[in-house]
């Protein structure tokens, strides 16, 4: 199955970079964001130009290597857009039925016949008639499906806010598009693009449209690298001399535009070499209360920051020199001047997280009296990935006074960090600057302490629960509110091995059982290393397993109801106040771990399958794909709240590549290279 050989494959990916250690070293040291992908383009934008179309030295010529596999003497062809079976003939002639397929579109830039036009990264051999009808649409996740051959799927989807046209790829091959597309708009990032679907007309930063970017990152994790990428990379290499770097180095994804930006891109580790989380100094005693952990602490004083200064207007970053963060836009000549300035911090991590406190110690001066609330701000958002201008902020007011007399700092009342953001996986805070021609006041930012509780104690323990409150096994609200300890959830390979009082989620490949809608159940993500749950989204469905009503049966508890099969003419499941027979499963396993779960109730509908074709989590007659149950026993969650300090831990790269396993917790980071790594189910900051 996928889910096994998902860590053999990318440790086959991390094999295949470091051999191209020396291809890539123009690269290790780089700042995230705009700078690493300039870097990257720079890297592999100049490459030996193929001719397009048949011949021996051209397209066909190099889908015989990069495109085949050889069975029983002859070489068939890969094609990622359809299931049909063609082989090919002579090297270099096209193959019947097929098309040269741009998976970036041509149209997108006009159609010029330049590299992009002829670069194997983003050429394949496809089927004509899924080529036909996908047409040039942009990838997404279809809302509604007019035409598919199980492997394309052509419908309408949500795109940039608006349903649109577009195409989605079968689960197999998400990843593959998803990193074909990040190479074209790196090395392409300097064409004067066409259409804006997915990309802006021209911008060398970050060249894809935020929802796009969303997109790939997320079927970037969900469908990680499999060895035959690495093999076409290898060949397509060998041919035209430049590689797809976010298969060699997948955790460059998050560097370029994911939840890393604000940091360096090292070749000698899986992460960069910030200094999130970091107390300020081994020497720096910082007070945290009881029940509290410190997430954050920045003095300023330290050779590496957990905040970045971005300009909006004017050329007045924030800047350093006298052990605090400072702002102002009055010039040496005696100048008032427009200036909008942000220090903006490190992702931070609420996804274990109940609730969170801020501090810091501030001066403001010479700011207009009535503008002092306006012009310096404390701000949060949840989906920045590099652009201000494209994230969504809040305000959070501190009550911000200005000091007339003297450059005094005022420590501000303990702010509380807002509940919505609890569960949140990557949030930012920001100081925000504001002067004017006329008012250029000076904003001073020091000691900004963040502590955070864990679970829900609501910061009354020592060490918090790290069970957190997971839906249906405390009654509480469905899923896991963010507050799950990811990494407890095991595959099932036995149904002997269920016990009633167990938390499962019952899941496909890398998604997972989410909320009810209408009829079914949606699907949402998950993230899977062996046979363990590496990370659940905030929705997923935690259920607690009950007794049914008929002997040897489970009930499915979801915290406000039961899992129910309702109807014997379409695919209903649904959640029921009351507890029958329909409520009441059957749970056998065989081969590979895949469930077989059925209603006992009357209803002829009544396996729990999921869709492909229509993603979703619903009730068939046994037509769908069936599914994995992962578990976690109420034992097992007490032993995890109580963390001893030699407690054997796995370490992982933030892109799920495994680097350590089973060692002690005080071993786990000995040699580490400073940057985030996942350790057993928390991610750490290493200095």
């Amino acid at each position: 199955m996928k889910r096994i050989l998902t860590q053999i494959l990318l440790l086959l990916s991390v094999t295949a970079a470091i051999a191209q250690a020396d291809y890539y070293k123009s690269i290790d040291g780089i700042k995230g964001g705009e700078p690493l992908k300039t870097a990257l383009h720079k890297l592999i934008k100049n490459h030996q130009q193929i001719s397009y179309g048949s011949g021996t030295s051209s397209t066909w010529g190099a889908f015989y290597t990069t495109d085949a596999v050889v069975e029983n003497g002859k070489r068939r062809v890969l094609d990622m857009y359809s299931n049909e079976v063609r082989y090919f003939g002579s090297k270099g002639s096209a193959v019947s039925g097929m098309n040269i397929e741009h998976s970036v579109a041509k149209s997108w830039w006009g159609g010029t016949k330049n590299n992009a036009y002829c670069d194997l990264h983003h050429l394949n051999p496809s089927d004509q008639n899924a080529n036909s009808r996908k047409s040039n649409y942009p990838l997404g996740e279809l809302t509604s499906v007019s035409w598919d051959n199980g492997v394309t799927f052509v419908g309408k989807a949500n795109i940039d806010g608006s349903s649109q046209n577009a195409y989605e790829p079968c689960d197999e091959y998400k990843g593959d598009f998803a990193r074909t597309f990040m190479y074209m708009f790196t090395c392409y990032q300097d064409l004067t693009w066409e259409y804006t679907w997915m990309n802006y007309e021209k911008s060398a930063y970050p060249t894809l449209k935020p929802w796009a970017v969303k997109l790939l990152l997320k079927w970037h994790k969900q469908d990680p690298v499999s060895e035959k990428e690495v093999n076409r990379n290898n060949a397509v290499s060998g041919i035209q001399g430049n590689r797809n770097p976010y298969i060699d180095y997948p955790q460059l994804a998050d560097y370029v535009w994911g939840d890393s930006i604000n940091y360096t891109f090292h070749l000698s580790g899986d992460v960069e070499d910030g200094t999130g989380g970091s107390t300020g100094g081994d020497d720096v005693e910082i007070e945290v209360p009881e029940g509290y952990y410190l997430k954050l602490f920045e003095d300023f004083e330290q050779e590496k920051l957990n905040f970045t200064p971005m300009n909006v207007t004017g050329e007045f970053p924030w800047m350093f020199e006298y052990q605090c963060g400072e702002v102002t836009s009055y010039d040496d000549d005696g100048n008032h001047n427009d200036a909008e300035s942000w220090l903006v911090s490190v992702p931070l991590d609420f996804t274990k997280d109940n609730n969170a406190k801020l501090t810091f110690d501030y001066v403001i001066r010479y700011c207009a009296t009535d503008k002092v609330k306006d012009y310096n701000q404390l701000l949060i958002s949840r989906d920045y990935t590099g652009s201000i201008a494209d994230a969504t902020w809040e305000v959070i007011d501190f009550d911000a006074v200005q000091n007339t007399v003297n450059w005094d700092k005022t420590t501000t009342d303990e702010i509380i960090i807002p509940a919505s953001y609890m569960g949140d996986k990557s949030v930012v805070l920001a100081f925000k600057y504001i002067g004017t021609a006329t008012e250029a006041g000076t904003f001073e930012v020091d000691n900004v302490k963040l502590i955070a509780a864990e679970g829900d104690n609501d910061g009354e323990t020592e060490n918090g629960d790290d069970s957190g409150n997971e839906g249906g096994e405390t009654g509480g609200s469905e899923g896991n509110g963010g507050s799950f300890t990811s990494g407890n959830f095991t595959l099932v390979t036995d149904a002997a091995q269920l016990t009633i009082g167990d938390s499962i989620v019952i899941a496909y490949e890398n998604y997972a059982m989410g909320a009810s809608v209408g009829n079914y159940r949606y699907k949402t993500d998950i993230m899977v290393s062996g046979n363990t749950i590496t990370y659940l989204a905030d929705d997923v469905q935690i259920i607690l397993l009950e007794e049914g009503v008929i002997e040897g049966t489970y009930a499915f508890n979801v915290g406000n109801g039961y899992l129910a099969a309702t109807s014997s003419s379409s695919n209903h499941l649904i959640t029921s106040e009351t507890l029958n027979a329909n409520g009441s499963w059957t749970i056998t396993i065989g081969s590979e771990a895949l469930a077989v779960i059925k209603s006992q109730g009357d209803k002829t509908r009544n396996t729990l399958q999921y869709n492909t074709s229509s993603p979703r989590f619903s009730c068939y007659t046994g037509t769908q794909k069936s599914v994995n149950i992962y578990a976690k026993s109420p034992v097992a969650t007490d032993i995890d709240v109580t963390v001893v300090e030699e407690e054997n831990v796995n370490v992982y790269s933030l892109t799920g590549t495994i680097l350590r396993n089973n060692v002690t917790r005080s071993e786990a980071t000995d040699g580490l290279q400073p940057g985030i790594y996942i350790i057993g189910t928390k991610k750490v900051i290493v200095r």
